[in-house]
């Protein structure tokens, strides 16, 4: 990555993106993720749930986590214009989730 000057960075201090566990800390309930390799199909699939709090200044990482993710869904998961519905997403103050979508490689995080 690259500092504010421009610098290129080397991060060597790796962590998961979706790998909280425990009590959540900003909204009731849980943080959890778990992936699993499906079983019964021939393709390799994947099932992958997971509950997080991601803060604002981990947007972009995890977007690009989750744009690669949706490369890897199947034809039956993509929608006519091409996006990927991932799940839902929302903020702490607010009551009501809002679709996570992958479209054009990019995620649409609420506003």
């Amino acid at each position: 990555m690259e500092d504010d000057h421009g610098n290129l960075v080397i991060e060597d201090d790796p962590f998961p993106l979706l790998g909280g566990s425990g009590e959540a800390s900003k909204v009731d309930g849980a943080l959890v993720s778990i992936l699993l390799r499906r079983q019964k199909t021939s393709l390799g699939t994947r099932a992958l749930t997971s509950r997080q709090e991601i803060h604002p200044d981990e947007f972009e990482r995890t977007g690009e986590l989750l744009s690669w993710l949706a490369t890897k869904v199947g034809d039956s998961h993509r929608r006519h214009d091409g996006s990927v519905h991932l799940g839902w997403t929302r903020f702490c103050e607010e009551h009501r989730p809002e679709l996570l979508v992958v479209r054009d490689s990019a995620v649409t995080w609420p506003s």
